[in-house]
């Protein structure tokens, strides 16, 4: 009779821990479920997002100004090649091209300042005859006709003859070899060579 007892007991236990067990199955299998959906969703999510277009307007000096649909994240230098690439009068130097566009972004190209080359040669040519005429002294192998001119003593003729011996002889290779040159001579370079240099 005990052993009986002891029999159904076990069996009744067994029968409760199965059913904790299959209790225990079902909650987790919805709860998996759940998150494996959520993963695929969020997936999916990241997927449309990098796979959207936004649209984004390009104006200035662009070939094809316009309205312009794009893949989400672009640079800006694909939209300007979309648009035609730039023209002739475009100032790219101020437009980052490596910059990511963004939904509704307006862009526009510049148009070079007039006058904007011609300044910076103007600019060159300044520090060219400030090198030449440094530290007050003229330098007698670069200077132009202009600025030999301002040198007392030098007339048209004359800083015209010192061009032509150095295009013909070379560069001077001190201020006294001016002597070689007709209407210069030992007096009247002794009043000019403090206002000349050979560097």
């Amino acid at each position: 009779m005990r052993n009986k007892k002891k029999i159904i007991g076990s069996v009744i236990i067994l029968i409760i821990f199965a059913i904790f067990l299959g209790v225990g199955y079902y909650i987790s299998k919805p709860s998996k479920e759940l998150n494996s959906k959520e993963v695929f969703n969020e997936t999916t999510s990241i997927e449309s997002k990098d796979n959207k277009e936004i649209t984004v307007y390009i104006n200035g000096e662009v070939k094809n100004p316009g309205v312009y649909k794009i893949k989400n994240d672009s640079r800006i230098e694909e939209l300007v090649k979309m648009s035609g690439g730039f023209t002739e009068s475009a100032d790219r130097f101020k437009l980052n091209l490596a910059k990511k566009l963004r939904d509704e972004d307006y862009i526009y190209v510049d148009k070079k300042v007039e006058g904007q080359a011609n300044a910076i040669s103007n600019s060159t040519q300044s520090s060219a005859g400030t090198s030449s005429a440094q530290g007050g002294k003229i330098n007698i192998n670069s200077a132009s006709k202009e600025e030999l001119k301002t040198i007392p003593g030098i007339g048209d003729v004359t800083a015209q003859k010192i061009i032509e011996y150095r295009e013909k002889n070379g560069n001077f290779s001190t201020v006294e070899d001016l002597k070689k040159i007709d209407r210069i001579g030992e007096k009247t370079l002794d009043k000019m060579k403090d206002k000349m240099d050979v560097r």
